[in-house]
Formats: C-alpha cells, structure tokens, sequence
C-alpha cells in the first residue's frame, strides 16, 4: 500500500511557520470560547460587528472555528507563493490574537475572582 504524499505546492519545510499557524488557529479558537463565555454571562461585548448578532447562538462557535480554520488553510497554501509576506502576516495576526486572547483571559479571571462565594 503506498503512501500519501502531499503536493510540493502545500509543503513548508519551515517547521516554526507551521507551529505558527497551529498556534493561529489554537488563539482564534481560545478568542471564540471565551468570547462566548463573557458575552453570555454579561460580562463583556463582541467588538466584531460581524459575529455580534451571533455571540449566544448556537452558530457562533462553528462559524468563528471554521473562519479560523479557513484563514490558516489560506495562509498555509499561499505560503509557498510569497513566503516572506505570509510569515509576516502570521506574525501580526498571532500578536493580535495573542493580544486579544490575553485580554479575555484577564476579564475571565477578573469575573471568576470577584465573584462572592
């Protein structure tokens, strides 16, 4: 039985790109579930004006994962074609991530230690 080989066009040899684009898709996941967590409790808004009307909904978390899962597979494919530009682009949109999930982590324990017993 052979083996599956993926396309020359679809490998990165660079291993740290492609943990980058893990750690992408893993902080816009993080971004949905606690984005979802604080909307829903009351303690917080969706500042996208796009996934607003969605936060409590049923549909939120699977169009906010296959969003994240679109935009990695994009960045993945495209990377062979100009690869200094996507790094750079998996660069900026994991600190803002980063930004953006350390934020809801931060008003996730604020809420869970100022609560009253």
């Amino acid at each position: 039985m052979k083996a599956l080989k993926v396309p020359k066009y679809l490998r990165i040899e660079n291993r740290a790109v492609r943990y980058a684009l893990c750690a992408l898709f893993a902080a816009i996941v993080a971004d949905g579930l606690l984005t979802e967590f604080l909307v829903t409790g009351g303690y917080g808004t969706e500042m996208n004006p796009l996934l607003q009307s969605l936060v409590g909904q049923e549909l939120f978390l699977p169009i906010k994962i296959s969003g994240g899962f679109l935009a990695t597979s994009f960045l993945w494919i495209k990377y062979n074609a100009a690869p200094k530009r996507v790094h750079k682009v998996i660069v900026v949109a994991l600190a803002v991530y980063t930004a953006i999930v350390y934020w809801n982590l931060f008003l996730y324990l604020f809420v869970v230690f100022t609560q009253p017993i």
